[in-house]
């Protein structure tokens, strides 16, 4: 079976009639949906799914029946299954009761649907977005890992069952399953996209994540998934249009968190974006080896869960699974002083990394997205040392669809200074058409 197909792009399918967008785009995933979803497995199974969706689009039509169409009006989005949707349970993975876990809508789905969104439905993520074993498979390669934590967003996206999918990242689950499964992943600034109605791993990290097909299609929604977009405009100054950014990579350990295949495609790529009349500087980075290299990001993240799932865990402990109890146990172990000490290091860093940027006349950093390729199905899901430091310091990224290795997908990452998420979706758009 051909599990990949023709990818959805907003930025040509928007433009059409709405109403004749709004009748296609159901017919479009329905026929995706039956055709690929008993292998990929992207989303959580939901009884009597396609009664439900015709009746969110009934009330969709009648609600904007006599009203202009909102920009969205018919898109159909998958919804990682730690977000709250009215009419929808949320799992989270997990084996907890879905009562106790489910709650009302936030605000980003809320501002979804007001922008004329469906939900498709949940998709798959691993265990309250931690670890643990997930069904779905990597439309690209089924023997592969989509990756995780936000594997059935990515997938879906990539088996062109929905052109848009909602994941979130904490170290790197919007990434590295935007890198295996071929597609955009953009995880804006840390804020720009208000977590509530949200199940969080740890607060001082999770972003809510968005993926489109490519970079013209992320450029085409991501003002209506965040307020105040400010569009052309980057911070008070007007983005130039003809002035290709500056590009930094990091110098030291953090390159080499890679294998030798994904290093020669990265310098492949350098190399035709050097060629192409971009700037590319190597520059050594202000965070020491041992913290990106260590376990202090990851001890950060246990602890904040573990806090996070007190409300749960004594009553349903039983119900985590091992590697889940292991991670709150070891976080109820460190002490308050400890997560304040990470919590003061986020904003300093990225305060170093805006003054190093400045200093040496960087405008993105980029780098691979991931160290190597999809693994095989039913093991690890990803790597933090590409995506985990800048996740950490809050800043936007996104990984762009273009390079291979060993035949397989290799997203190329872009980063920006905090707040300039504008700035790094209009430049995306030109550095995909060269890599």
């Amino acid at each position: 079976m051909v599990i990949l197909a023709e990818s959805w792009k907003l930025t040509g399918d928007l433009a059409q009639d709405r109403e004749t967008f709004f009748d296609t785009a159901f017919h479009k995933f329905a026929e995706r949906y039956r055709l690929v979803e008993p292998e990929v497995s992207a989303f959580v199974k939901e009884q009597e799914r396609e009664a439900r969706i015709l009746r969110e689009l009934e009330t969709l039509r009648n609600r904007f029946m006599d009203r202009e169409k909102p920009p969205l009006y018919g898109v159909p989005v998958g919804i990682k299954d730690l977000f709250h949707a009215d009419g929808l349970l949320t799992g989270a993975g997990s084996e907890l009761p879905s009562e106790v876990l489910t709650a009302g809508e936030g605000s980003l789905i809320h501002r979804l649907r007001e922008q004329g969104c469906w939900v498709a439905g949940k998709t798959v993520t691993e265990e309250f977005a931690y670890a643990g074993p997930i069904p779905t498979r990597n439309p690209f390669a089924p023997d592969r890992t989509p990756g995780g934590s936000s594997a059935g967003a990515a997938a879906c996206v990539a088996a062109g069952m929905c052109p848009v999918a909602v994941g979130t990242q904490t170290l790197r689950s919007v990434t590295a399953p935007a890198s295996f499964c071929g597609v955009t992943g953009f995880k804006p600034s840390y804020g720009r996209i208000p977590m509530d109605g949200v199940i969080l791993l740890a607060p001082s990290f999770d972003t809510a994540g968005i993926f489109t097909a490519d970079a013209g299609s992320m450029a085409a929604v991501a003002p209506f998934f965040i307020s105040e977009w400010k569009g052309a405009w980057q911070g008070r100054e007007v983005i130039d249009p003809d002035r290709k950014p500056v590009l930094g990579i990091p110098n030291g350990i953090y390159m080499k968190f890679m294998t030798d295949e994904v290093r020669l495609a990265f310098e492949k790529q350098a190399a035709t974006l050097i060629q192409a009349g971009y700037s590319v500087r190597t520059v050594d980075m202000p965070w020491t080896d041992d913290f990106i290299y260590g376990d202090a990001m990851l001890r950060f993240v246990q602890g904040e869960m573990a806090r996070v799932h007190e409300p749960w865990y004594g009553e349903h402990k039983e119900r985590y699974r091992e590697v889940i109890r292991q991670a709150i146990e070891l976080g109820k172990t460190i002490g308050e002083e400890e997560l304040d000490r990470y919590r003061r290091g986020q904003l300093c860093l990225r305060s170093e990394l805006a003054e190093i940027r400045r200093a040496q006349g960087i405008d993105l950093w980029i780098s691979p997205a991931q160290g190597d390729v999809a693994p095989p199905h039913g093991g690890r899901t990803g790597f933090a040392g590409m995506t985990s430091i800048w996740t950490y310091a809050g800043l936007p990224t996104i990984s762009l669809p273009g390079g291979q290795a060993e035949g397989l997908p290799l997203g190329f990452q872009c980063i920006a200074e905090f707040g300039q998420d504008e700035f790094l979706l209009h430049h995306a758009q030109g550095i995909a058409q060269f890599i």
